[in-house]
């Protein structure tokens, strides 16, 4: 009988030694997966974080973009009206441009191109515009 309540202790004692061995790996197991979760969910919000100023910065390169485009539609659009009026002024025929075969480049412009010219001129772009 001895022989069996010894055995039944040691069993007993070897059995808690496992399950002990066992919790305590298991508990290991758990601070490094609740540390690598920890981990991905910083990881998470930064990319969040992250992805929030692509987005921001996405749209403020679309309306740029736009803004730009208005603005070179609009210029563009202007240099067509310009040409189209420049064009439309009286011409010379080529007897008369035959006949002022010299030029005088100090003498004035025509009061309709100065009109036209006039007319084209940004205001923003300098000095340009201010001349006589």
């Amino acid at each position: 009988m001895n022989n069996i309540l010894i055995g039944a202790l040691l069993f007993f004692i070897c059995s808690t030694g496992i399950f002990g061995y066992v919790s305590y790996d298991l508990s290991e197991q758990k601070g490094m997966a609740v540390q690598a979760l920890q981990e991905a969910q910083d990881r998470l919000l930064e990319s969040e974080k992250s992805l929030k100023l692509q987005l921001k910065s996405c749209e403020i390169s679309d309306s740029v973009t736009s803004e730009y485009q208005s603005d070179k539609q609009a210029q563009q659009d202007k240099v067509t009206t310009t040409i189209s009026k420049v064009d439309s002024l009286p011409k010379k025929t080529t007897q008369q441009v035959n006949q002022d075969a010299e030029i005088d480049i100090d003498s004035k412009l025509p009061a309709d191109l100065k009109r036209v010219l006039s007319e084209s001129c940004l205001p923003n772009e300098g000095d340009a515009c201010d001349a006589p």
